[in-house]
């Protein structure tokens, strides 16, 4: 058996070559923007707020833990 060089994968194509890719990543965003943009900027709700630095919190109690520093 004779060692054959591996195949290699043609790269893809940049991005920017994809016309009716940026077209549709175009129309994508901003059907996206118009159905959520009222979503995201209501505020966040405090306890939401809260849960997530609680949860923060007790992650870097634990990373401290196994670190040894706690």
């Amino acid at each position: 058996m004779t060692d054959m060089p591996a195949r290699r994968r043609r790269p893809a194509a940049p991005a920017s070559c994809e016309p009716e890719s940026d077209a549709f990543d175009l129309w994508l965003g901003a059907s996206l923007r118009e159905a959520f943009d009222a979503v995201t900027s209501e505020p966040i709700p405090e306890d939401l707020l809260r849960m997530i630095e609680e949860d923060r919190a007790e992650r870097e109690r634990l990373r401290r833990r196994r670190r040894g520093e706690d």
